[in-house]
């Protein structure tokens, strides 16, 4: 989102701008692309080899590149459920587009209790400074929505309407507005086709889904010629002490050393540290930019548990459905806790049981018994996701792999344990919610515990206006490097408690704008 916004800005500006994207194009037209659901289930032949698994994943904007959890004593390696291609993690995400509240932007006064935590007293800028950038950035994403009537800002943002709630989701809204609460319509970066299906964790296979690529870098491309070179991975950035110099690339062609006037990062908050820790000099001994030794530190990602609910007694929800929002508990009594979100439904088994690793075997070997299990227990009810703001923490960070790659897979590993104070508002958080949904059958589904669940990855290059504790500007720029700048999540210096994409995108229009005006003359 933040690479893709950021080109567009750029290329509208007059300036030339190079995508340079390691995974494959997804844009529309491209030969290959799976779009019509998730690869698991398009073409369930994948589970005959790793190799065909891999090659699926990449076609379907899917990462290939595998995280090691080194947090205890026995490690954990996996392949996290992360976009990679033109568009990124947004090409797949479920187009909620919301803005932080005000008060996000002041966090450590949110929490009555931070512990160690490294959360700032305040971002350096406000709510009120990317508040015009909010507002272009719902324009480019087409974002519509209700206004949250537990914001008072939100009133005059005036978004298009959304479609009316579901049949799925009416029944739960209209219980949760009898109990006092306020749910209301989410922020969607949706076009509302016929028959939209609000395609989340795949690709669009119409042209209901604004995102990243299609809003940012095919329009960039097309109507302001930007250059995209896929399947091409930075491994380095070559810089002395003040300027990167070139941008060292692995490509089918061979080693490639691009030279630009401006570089800027949007790998993700996972392998944007990596890159920069990797780009040791002996100017640079610790990692580029890393003269605070703040990269790869401060890493969140949010405390994600999943509830499935069934709203009624005879509920078969099949459809995915992402709609509701409820804010409640995000400030409630004094302390921060998070949203909740509808999440519709949970994919068919097949999504687990079509992957080569010991447990797709082990579940293809027993699927007629797991099959009738799992459909008895786990299907047609509505998911719930309960998202939690964890705290940013020295010791929670992103590393480089242990050893180089060999196969044109990039590993990181990472280290994030969950700290006594966040512990405590997740299990305050959830009690708060489990007494309202109390009326209704409900299984939890997974657990904010657990550290392969990396949809909000972010805070490992923070900015700040102190380069002792941050390692970007309040422009995003890096302190010590005059012509290096960071655009994804890894910027946050707090996770807030909402999903980021917007406030990646109005940040990435932001910086976009300053670097023409600083950067470039005409």
């Amino acid at each position: 989102m933040g690479g893709g916004l950021l080109g567009y800005q750029l290329a509208r500006s007059g300036r030339r701008v190079l995508f340079i994207e390691k995974g494959r194009s997804t844009l529309s037209g491209t030969a290959g692309t799976i779009r019509s659901a998730m690869p698991e289930l398009a073409e369930p032949s994948v589970t005959h080899s790793e190799a065909a698994y891999f090659d699926a994943l990449a076609r379907a904007g899917r990462s290939t590149d595998e995280i090691e959890d080194i947090s205890k004593r026995r490690s954990k390696k996996f392949v996290p459920f992360i976009g990679s291609g033109t568009g990124g993690s947004s090409a797949l995400y479920g187009m909620v587009c919301e803005r932080f509240f005000a008060r996000d932007f002041t966090p450590r006064g949110n929490f009555r209790n931070v512990g160690d935590s490294t959360v700032p007293e305040a971002w350096p800028i406000s709510y009120d400074e990317l508040a015009p950038w909010y507002a272009e950035a719902e324009r480019v994403l087409g974002v519509r929505g209700q206004p949250d009537p537990l914001r008072p800002e939100a009133a005059a943002v005036g978004l298009p309407a959304a479609p009316p709630f579901s049949a799925d989701n009416q029944p739960l809204v209209d219980y949760l507005a009898g109990r006092g609460l306020h749910p209301y319509h989410l922020p969607m970066a949706c076009e509302y086709t016929d028959d939209c299906t609000t395609c989340q964790t795949y690709l669009c296979p119409k042209v209901c889904k604004n995102e990243a690529g299609r809003n940012g870098v095919q329009p960039a491309i097309a109507e302001h010629g930007a250059q995209l070179l896929t399947e091409c991975r930075v491994v380095r950035l070559d810089a002395d002490r003040t300027q990167v110099r070139q941008v060292i690339c692995e490509h089918r062609s061979g080693t490639l050393a691009i030279k630009a006037k401006v570089v800027v990062l949007a790998a993700g908050a996972l392998a944007t540290p990596v890159l920069l820790l990797n780009s040791r000099t002996g100017d640079w001994p610790g990692g580029l930019a890393n003269g605070s030794d703040m990269v790869g530190r401060n890493f969140m990602r949010h405390l994600l548990d999943p509830i499935e609910i069934w709203p009624q007694p005879d509920s078969r929800i099949t459809a995915a459905n992402k709609e509701i929002g409820l804010n409640d508990f995000y400030f409630r009594d004094g302390e921060k806790y998070g949203t909740v979100q509808s999440f519709g439904a949970l994919p068919p088994m097949e999504w687990l049981a079509n992957r080569p690793d010991a447990r797709g075997k082990a579940l293809r070997l027993m699927r007629p018994a797991v099959r009738r299990v799992y459909e008895k227990l786990f299907t047609g009810g509505l998911i719930l996701a309960a998202m939690t703001e964890d705290l940013p923490y020295l010791d929670n960070r992103v590393l480089p792999g242990d050893g180089p790659s060999t196969d044109g897979r990039q590993r990181a590993r990472i280290q994030y344990r969950l700290h006594a104070n966040d512990a405590q508002r997740r299990t305050a958080f959830l009690q708060l919610l489990n007494d309202v949904l109390d009326p209704f059958r409900k299984r939890a589904l997974g657990s904010g515990k657990d550290n392969s669940n990396l949809g909000h990855v972010c805070g490992t290059v923070r900015f700040g206006t102190d380069p002792r504790t941050s390692v970007l500007d309040q422009h995003n720029r890096a302190h010590e490097v005059e012509n290096l700048y960071v655009v994804d999540t890894s910027f946050f210096p707090s996770s807030a408690g909402l999903n980021p994409s917007l406030t990646v995108a109005a940040n990435a229009l932001r910086v976009g704008t300053h670097v023409s005006q600083a950067h470039f003359t005409n």
